[in-house]
């Protein structure tokens, strides 16, 4: 049967009792789901994900498993999912099927599970479903924002929500749940979205900390960055990002642990979140700095160790580890540190013996350079003594974009059009400072004017424009 987006994935067994309540300047569907269980004392426990992105290969469907464990054995009061159930829209059969039996394993033991579609799954696309969703799951419609009332325990809590109704979601979905009212001791919302632009992902259904804030929301629980984020407000309010479940690649923000966070209510509000990891694989970008290193055999091991630490500190499980290496610095095995890139698989095998075992290296990158006596060169009565007192001067004026667009000008010809848009991009973004551009220029032009330090027979020859 094809899918219809006007049918609400929720189950009229619940005796839901569907109002429109006003909500300021708009209006809120409100569907009271009755008690979820009893007065014990406990509070009131959810788990937050997003993002699984089921349907892609790896490891993410027994991450999925992980989840649905993880639930059953912290004995959650619900799941709330923030978008991206499934890796694309046509959401293959067999993902479906994964999904709806962990779902099916929550909602036998009285876990109800609330989602939200983002763009990799919103509501319109077109795809055929293979099994209904169980009883005690409930989809958030697109356009307007949804909401569920139920009693936990001796706590009155709502749960609001919105989907996006096709891939590139353009309305700003957070302002419109911040804009509906509820009258609930706690408040969830649901959505997918992202905050002020955040690098790295698609800018859909953008908003502003503002709109978090100017809420009566208690818990935002968001989807759609793959970097686990956990930002407090006043009086025990969150907006969080979990981050995918699983990672998938080298990517900056597929590295590092991959889980869930789970939330408990505390006295005012909702305590910080716990994060627990559910991944069952690991991506991870290692730094290794070689400075100092006085030959090569020094500078592998210094590489090793360094690679070696930070995989067991990310990973102490030892889960399989893919890394990607980068190595910067200044040592006099600069030269065969590139011979050795040159060969991109004997340069992992040596290093691997450094590691632990389940790693492999998906790749090396090299940043380092030849020593240099900076005092001796800024002495020497050549171009290159000039080019440090130059760059000495401008450091005093870096501040100015003048003087920093004019260098990066005059750099083009050497660092090549395409770095020039990448130092310009870089600059703009703050993922480098002024005298860290700098520095660089420095180091690129007194590697190309003065291979060698240590003999000041072979002056370089040239003029420097003021």
């Amino acid at each position: 049967m094809a899918f219809d987006p006007t049918i609400t994935d929720f189950t009229t067994s619940d005796t839901a009792i569907t109002s429109i309540a006003s909500a300021g300047t708009s209006t809120a569907k409100v569907t009271d789901l009755g008690s979820l269980r009893d007065a014990d004392g406990d509070p009131v426990r959810f788990l937050h994900s997003s993002d699984l992105h089921l349907g892609k290969s790896g490891d993410t469907p027994k991450a999925f498993q992980n989840l649905v464990k993880l639930a059953l054995e912290r004995n959650v009061d619900l799941v709330v999912l923030g978008g991206d159930v499934y890796d694309s829209a046509d959401r293959s059969a067999f993902a479906q099927l994964q999904f709806t039996q962990g779902l099916t394993r929550l909602t036998e033991k009285g876990i109800r599970v609330f989602i939200a579609h983002g763009n990799h799954d919103p509501v319109e696309a077109n795809f055929t479903r293979v099994a209904p969703l169980p009883e005690g799951v409930y989809t958030f419609t697109a356009g307007e924002p949804q909401t569920f009332l139920m009693t936990v325990g001796a706590t009155r809590l709502a749960v609001t929500g919105v989907s996006f109704a096709t891939q590139k979601e353009e309305a700003n979905l957070v302002h419109k749940i911040g804009a509906t009212t509820v009258n609930a001791d706690l408040r969830i919302a649901v959505v997918h979205a992202n905050v002020e632009g955040l690098p790295g992902h698609d800018n859909y259904a953008g908003c502003s900390r503002d709109d978090l804030l100017n809420s009566d929301i208690d818990y935002w629980a968001l989807g759609h960055i793959h970097d686990r984020t956990v930002t407090p407000m006043p009086a025990g309010r969150w907006w969080a990002y979990p981050g995918n479940l699983q990672g998938r690649s080298t990517k900056a923000t597929e590295c590092g642990p991959k889980g869930v966070l789970i939330v408990e209510a505390a006295a005012t509000g909702f305590a910080e979140p716990e994060f627990v990891a559910c991944d069952l694989s690991r991506f991870l970008r290692v730094e290794a700095e070689v400075t100092g290193a006085e030959d090569l055999s020094s500078a592998l091991d210094q590489i090793g160790q360094q690679a070696r630490s930070a995989i067991e500190q990310d990973n102490p499980l030892g889960l399989p580890t893919v890394v990607r290496i980068a190595i910067s610095g200044a040592t006099p095995a600069h030269p065969q540190l590139q011979q050795l890139l040159k060969g991109q698989d004997e340069f992992a095998e040596t290093l691997a013996q450094f590691l632990p075992a389940n790693t492999s290296i998906k790749k090396i990158s090299l940043d380092t350079s030849a020593p240099y006596d900076r005092d001796r060169l800024a002495a020497r009565p050549d171009v290159v003594g000039a080019v440090l007192i130059k760059l000495d001067q401008l450091r005093h004026t870096a501040t100015s974009s003048s003087v920093l667009d004019d260098l990066i000008d005059r750099a083009a010809s050497t660092i090549g059009s395409p770095a020039r848009t990448l130092t310009e991009q870089a600059l703009v973004l703050n993922t480098i400072t002024p005298e860290e551009f700098l520095d660089q220029v420095e180091r690129l032009l007194i590697e190309g004017l003065a291979p060698s330090t240590e003999d000041q027979s072979e002056l370089a020859e040239g003029t420097v424009q003021p």
